[in-house]
């Protein structure tokens, strides 16, 4: 999918991007949120994520340390697993 994105099309998106800053919405996002980074992301440094985690009421950040900007590509056990636990986190309280 990435490979077959017209390259014009990519660059617009990215122009489109790159002013937003949505920071001052972070404290309305009322839902549990996970927000997962990975340690060597040089286009969205773990900073940003903090800053984000940061923002959200009782947000959780996890940082994955063997991966960059494609973490969900790279480490897809990983990622599936955090996604997994933090959809599922009511169910597994649940039965404790």
């Amino acid at each position: 999918m990435i490979a077959a994105t017209d390259a014009e099309g990519y660059a617009s998106c990215c122009e489109a991007i790159a002013a937003m800053d949505l920071r001052d919405l972070l404290p309305d996002v009322s839902v549990p949120t996970l927000v997962i980074s990975a340690a060597e992301d040089p286009a969205l440094p773990p900073e940003h994520q903090r800053v984000i985690a940061t923002g959200i009421p009782g947000a959780r950040l996890e940082t994955i340390e063997d991966g960059a900007h494609l973490v969900s590509a790279q480490q897809p056990d990983t990622v599936n697993r955090l996604i997994s636990e933090h959809l599922y986190a009511d169910e597994t309280k649940d039965d404790q």
